[in-house]
């Protein structure tokens, strides 16, 4: 099977925020700034307001820690897509808009992209993840592959070709950016 397609910014950013949402320290820095910022807000306000006897003072301090904990999520979620956006632009300029093959034959797969060829050997894939718009064959040494649905013909082939050569099957078809 041979395919040939373009990656644009809209297929870069969502490998990013696939890889961002299935990353343990972004996971873990999105909870603790989620969680600390209120606590210290609430214990501010709650100083402020039992100690200093300012109640107004001590009020806004623990209204501003509960609008951020109900508010941040959309914020979290709107910065790290602003951030990855200007990531893509920095580091990914020289291949946005240009031509990639992935040619899967004889228990290897073959890439060829303006810049290189390389043939990745059955035994390094790791897993082939599927995404609403996207396969992501990621490899043992943790990069990926990024496969648009769109410039497949037949899914099930492309998915059943994979498969063969080794790695797990991952469906993430349902996952959303949050």
């Amino acid at each position: 099977m041979k395919l040939s397609y373009t990656l644009g910014k809209a297929d870069f950013l969502e490998y990013q925020l696939y890889a961002s949402s299935k990353s343990k320290s972004h996971k873990s820095r999105r909870f603790r700034s989620r969680i600390i910022i209120p606590v210290i807000y609430l214990a501010l306000g709650g100083y402020i307001g039992g100690i200093d006897g300012n109640l107004f003072a001590g009020v806004m301090f623990a209204g501003i820690g509960v609008v951020w904990f109900l508010f941040y999520p959309k914020y979290s979620k709107w910065r790290y897509k602003k951030h990855f956006q200007k990531h893509i632009k920095e580091h990914y300029q020289n291949r946005i808009d240009k031509a990639v093959e992935l040619t899967i034959e004889d228990g290897h797969l073959l890439t060829k992209d303006f810049t290189a060829e390389t043939k990745v050997n059955a035994s390094e894939l790791k897993e082939l993840i599927e995404l609403p718009r996207h396969f992501l064959i990621k490899l043992t040494t943790e990069l990926a592959l990024i496969v648009p649905k769109q410039k497949i013909k037949d899914l099930e082939a492309f998915k059943n070709e994979i498969l063969e050569l080794g790695g797990s099957y991952i469906d993430d078809t349902q996952r959303q950016w949050k």
